[in-house]
């Protein structure tokens, strides 16, 4: 299981370090001056196989901090997106994606190491993220011609919305709830042209969507009551995509 770190790495210095890394050693490439900007837009679909990264979340009462067992889930991941060609070598786009079913409870574990199976509802995850993407073909930056192939190197930064449902036992329940967070991923991948206007791509990417928490609400019996933190766990996914592109 891994363990969640208390802070987060701020969104400012996350974007910086995204973009220095893809995009840093090209910017002031001779490739960059000599074949000038452009805008050529384009629109896109993928989907592809999404593997949830296996993790432990935590909730607490007035009195006990639980571990709650994550069981992670493989399924599908969609999405659809516009963006513009800006050089020979650099691109930009905004996408939009869901998967459903990223994570469910298996247990919850008390301090003394006794463990109770949710029965229902098991805090089933589900995920929408937006992201501005950046993708660099690093071979054609420094002037090696790839024909129709562009192998290039992604990051992205943006929004996640991770929507959590509520977890029952056979005498409690705890709500689940929605919750936004910052997303960012990074990978690699290959684009091929088909003609001029239609293009192939398959990439791979590690996606982190944030935090997913449900609610400080529960029911103990009959009797409402409420967490001193409520469940929340990392949510993060190694994907592979597939798909096909639009040039204009």
């Amino acid at each position: 299981m891994i363990k969640r770190h208390p802070q987060k790495t701020p969104f400012l210095m996350r974007l910086a370090f995204i973009l220095m890394l893809i995009s840093g050693p090209f910017l002031t490439d001779k490739a960059h001056a000599q074949e000038g900007w452009q805008f050529s837009p384009y629109l896109r679909i993928d989907a592809g196989y999404s593997n949830t990264v296996d993790n432990t979340g935590t909730l607490s009462d007035a009195t006990n901090t639980y571990a709650v067992d994550m069981f992670p889930h493989t399924g599908g991941r969609f999405q659809a997106g516009f963006g513009a060609k800006l050089s020979e070598f650099l691109r930009t786009d905004l996408t939009v994606s869901y998967r459903d079913n990223l994570a469910r409870a298996n247990t919850v574990r008390f301090p003394s190491g006794t463990e109770f199976a949710a029965q229902d509802g098991l805090h089933d995850v589900s995920n929408t993220t937006t992201l501005l993407n950046l993708y660099v073909d690093p071979l054609t930056a420094v002037g090696i011609d790839t024909g129709a192939f562009s192998p290039y190197l992604q990051g992205g930064i943006g929004w996640a919305r991770n929507s959590m449902k509520s977890m029952k036992f056979s005498s409690a329940a705890v709500e689940g709830a929605t919750h936004n967070d910052v997303a960012w991923q990074i990978g690699a991948g290959l684009n091929y042209g088909l003609t001029d206007q239609w293009k192939i791509d398959i990439s791979y990417r590690f996606l982190d969507m944030g935090q997913a928490r449900g609610s400080k609400d529960y029911i103990n019996g009959v009797t409402p009551n409420r967490l001193r933190h409520e469940t929340r766990f990392d949510v993060q996914a190694h994907e592979v995509l597939f798909g096909l592109q639009y040039q204009f």
